[in-house]
């Protein structure tokens, strides 16, 4: 079976004031939670030698919208929180994530905004709880929107 993105499960987001590394107010806005990785329908070919990555990715659910045309400072991360049973005989193969990237989504709706989107590759072929923490730190005047 293959994996996919089950969930996403944020935590109270932290929003604070910082500095830009100019020296200039800044504010820092950090979201995190839990991803919950299951097996979904479709074939996986495992090698015991390979740990195999899915591509999976998503905007958090309570993330701002960034201003197009501003240029915030985005950084994030991926750990490994839990293995979750997948059946007996299961031999573990590896778990966790990697390549983990975020980037500025255009909004479909209004060209005026975008999203922080974060990405990465799930490994292994067991289901999994994984947690994220995604920074975005924008000019002082331009904290985004509540959309």
């Amino acid at each position: 079976m293959a994996l996919g993105l089950a969930g996403v499960t944020p935590s109270p987001f932290l929003d604070q004031p910082a500095f830009a590394p100019d020296g200039s107010p800044a504010r820092v806005r950090t979201y995190s939670g839990e991803i919950t990785i299951r097996q979904d329908s479709g074939l996986l070919v495992h090698r015991p030698s390979q740990i195999d990555g899915t591509p999976m990715g998503f905007v958090p659910p309570d993330a701002a919208a960034i201003r197009t045309g501003d240029e915030p400072a985005l950084a994030a991360e991926v750990t490994i929180a839990q293995i979750l049973p997948a059946g007996s005989g299961d031999s573990f193969s590896g778990a966790g994530a990697a390549a983990v990237t975020v980037t500025l989504q255009p909004d479909q709706n209004d060209p005026a905004w975008s999203w922080p989107h974060l990405s990465f590759q799930a490994l292994g072929i067991r289901p999994m709880v994984l947690r994220y923490r995604l920074s975005v730190l924008t000019a002082a005047a331009t904290g985004g929107s509540s959309t």
